[in-house]
Parts: C-alpha cells; structure tokens; sequence
C-alpha cells in the first residue's frame, strides 16, 4: 500500500477561517488517495502566500516523506509554489510527490511544469504593469478617489465573491446529495456538521441553500 503525506494550503485569511479552501483540497486528495488504493499516513495544512518559500508545515511534510519514504500529496501544483526556483529545489529534495490535477507530474518533470506556471505569472504581471501605462498615457489619474466609482467597484467585488463562493460550493453540496441528503435542510445540517461557513461567516439555513442552487 503505497502511504501518502498531504499538504494544503490556502493563500487568505478568509479561507483559512472558513476552510472552504481547504476542505476542497482536502477532498480532491482523499478521493485521489482512495481511487489509488493508498494510505494517507500526514496531514500538513497551513494559511500563506505562495510567494513565500519559508513555510513551517510543508517544512515539516517533506521532513515526514524524507523520514517514511511516503509520497507528498498536494491537490494542485501551486498550492505548494509558482515559483520554479523553489520547486526545481523540491525536485532536488528526491521527495516523492504527486498532484491531483496533474497527475502526469512527478519529481522529475515538476521543473517543466514549474518553469511555465512562473513564466505564466511574469506575463499577467507584465500585462498589468503595460495596461497601467497606457491608462496613464490617457489621461486615467491612477489611484484617484471616485466616491460613485469606488461604490461600483466594492458592487463589482461583491457580486464576484458570491460567484466564486458559490462556485467552491456547489461539488461540496452535490456529494452531500450524493450520500442522500437531498432536502434544503439536510443539506444545511451537513454543511453546519462539516464546520463550513456562509460567506459571510454565519451557519447555514434551508434558505441560504435555496439562494446557492438557484
């Protein structure tokens, strides 16, 4: 029985709290671990930026595979890091690992996957710092307090937080119906039950779900 560590990591506080992320991870690499026929033998989770390399508990992960001869297990690549130095890094490490949504990459392929996904932020952030620059050129006072603006702004930002939370949502609620669970308040209770919040940290209710699947 091969024997798996798993490491999850969300980038917010917010998600911390609320464990949305995590619980989706957390998921994805027991669904993986169970389709394999393996044995999940550490669980490291921890709240950071992927930007940041120094982190404790994926530290203390790859001290346990290093220790057991287990497989790191993460559910995507970037939750470990974006950055292809440290990844190139973590090849060097001769710790096993795998992640669910590539499950093509390993050790000795993770440099190539490492190497794009970088190139793919240098590009966002190269596309973003020549939009502002050509905003600039027209005249759009950057950083300028628009009262009417900054209300469409927040209204913008709202409406895609309700999206985004509904999006991580709904598989969590289709494998509550899944166990049978198919009215608005069992599904309510088992999202209270699995310690998930609404977004705006409060316990779930018949309506809340109705307003998520409507």
């Amino acid at each position: 029985m091969r024997q798996f560590v798993t490491y999850l990591r969300v980038s917010t506080k917010t998600q911390g709290i609320n464990g949305l992320g995590i619980l989706a991870q957390s998921d994805a690499v027991r669904s993986y671990v169970e389709k394999t026929s393996g044995e999940i033998i550490g669980q490291f989770s921890e709240t950071e930026s992927g930007a940041k390399d120094d982190r404790v508990q994926l530290a203390a992960a790859l001290a346990m595979c290093r220790k057991t001869k287990a497989t790191l297990l993460v559910a995507r690549l970037d939750r470990l890091s974006r950055d292809a130095a440290f990844l190139i890094c973590l090849q060097k490490s001769q710790v096993e690992f795998r992640c669910v949504d590539m499950p093509e990459c390993d050790r000795f392929t993770v440099s190539l996957f490492a190497i794009l996904a970088q190139r793919e932020r240098e590009i966002i952030a190269e596309r973003t710092r020549l939009a502002l620059q050509a905003a600039k050129k027209r005249g759009v006072r950057l950083g300028a307090v628009d009262p009417v603006r900054q209300v469409q702004l927040m209204n913008q930002g709202s409406r895609r937080a309700k999206i985004e939370f509904r999006q991580k949502l709904l598989p969590i609620i289709d494998e509550i119906k899944r166990t049978g669970a198919v009215t608005l308040q069992s599904i309510a209770t088992c999202l209270n039950r699995r310690g998930i919040k609404t977004r705006t940290g409060k316990e779930f209710w018949p309506g809340t779900v109705s307003s998520i699947l409507a």
